[in-house]
């Protein structure tokens, strides 16, 4: 039997106010009950978890198959961030956090700054921000390469949800990239299709908002007519329903999957 962890009392402080903050917008409460619903159905596509692991990858094998950059130049760029500034105001935000809105780990928000680094994008799309750990790493690439933007949807209503209540979405990005980033709120089955005929093609889709088959699907079939011919679809949490590999399947890609991150380099 499992031991039961003591709860302090700020922690179910901070419970409290995110009910409340349930309660105050009905809107949040529609789509946690539709949650509940979509978390059902993807429990229905769970039958090829296993076939994940024959796309397992290392972190430079990904970064060399996707980008065709050989390991010297992937060892000095990850040389280069490790000896920035930007990491160690990255590990200070996280302390800040208090378990909300959960950021990638340390390897895949590498993994995804190596691929902007090197695929040099000039537009990349993510769904989900929450405090912006991802989208600072995209944007740190960006930056380093003096070229591309980042247009990111997420939801309203995020403080003390998805963010710390006194914070905005995207809070930890810092002050001196963001004026390669642009948000766009809302629901992404709304805003995404909108947004892409807007730009007309992008280089980059990066899903990582709600991870059920439907959305995970719906999201990349969106996406998937815009991408560039070589451009990147990358998902987290890529291997917790079979969308990833149904959508490759579908449109006959080849996926690699590292860590839980999934990524398709597009093949006409």
């Amino acid at each position: 039997m499992c031991a039961r962890r003591d709860v302090s009392g700020s922690e179910m402080g901070e419970r409290l106010l995110r009910k409340i903050r349930y309660l105050r917008h009905p809107y949040l409460i529609a789509r946690a009950i539709s949650l509940i619903f979509a978390a059902r159905h993807s429990q229905k596509h769970c039958l090829r978890l296993n076939e994940y692991q024959k796309h397992f990858v290392s972190l430079e094998k990904a970064v060399e198959v996707l980008t065709s950059v050989e390991q010297p130049q992937i060892t000095i760029a990850i040389k280069e961030l490790e000896a920035s500034r930007f990491l160690r105001y990255v590990k200070s935000c996280e302390k800040q956090i208090g378990g909300i809105g959960g950021p990638l780990s340390d390897d895949l928000r590498l993994l995804l700054y190596l691929l902007v680094r090197f695929s040099r994008p000039e537009f990349v799309v993510e769904t989900g921000v929450a405090n912006g750990f991802s989208s600072s790493f995209i944007l740190k690439a960006l930056d380093r390469n003096a070229e591309g933007t980042l247009h990111s949807i997420d939801l309203h209503y995020r403080e003390g949800l998805m963010v710390p209540l006194g914070k905005e979405l995207g809070w930890v990005i810092p002050n001196e990239i963001r004026y390669r980033w642009s948000l766009h709120l809302g629901e992404s089955a709304k805003v995404l299709p909108k947004l892409l005929s807007e730009l007309g093609s992008i280089d980059i889709f990066f899903h990582d908002s709600r991870h059920t088959y439907k959305t995970m699907m719906s999201e990349y079939e969106i996406a998937w007519p815009y991408l560039k011919n070589g451009g990147l679809l990358v998902s987290d949490d890529a291997t917790s329903n079979d969308a990833f590999l149904d959508f490759a399947d579908l449109h006959r890609q080849t996926p690699l999957v590292f860590n839980r991150m999934g990524v398709i380099r597009k093949k006409s």
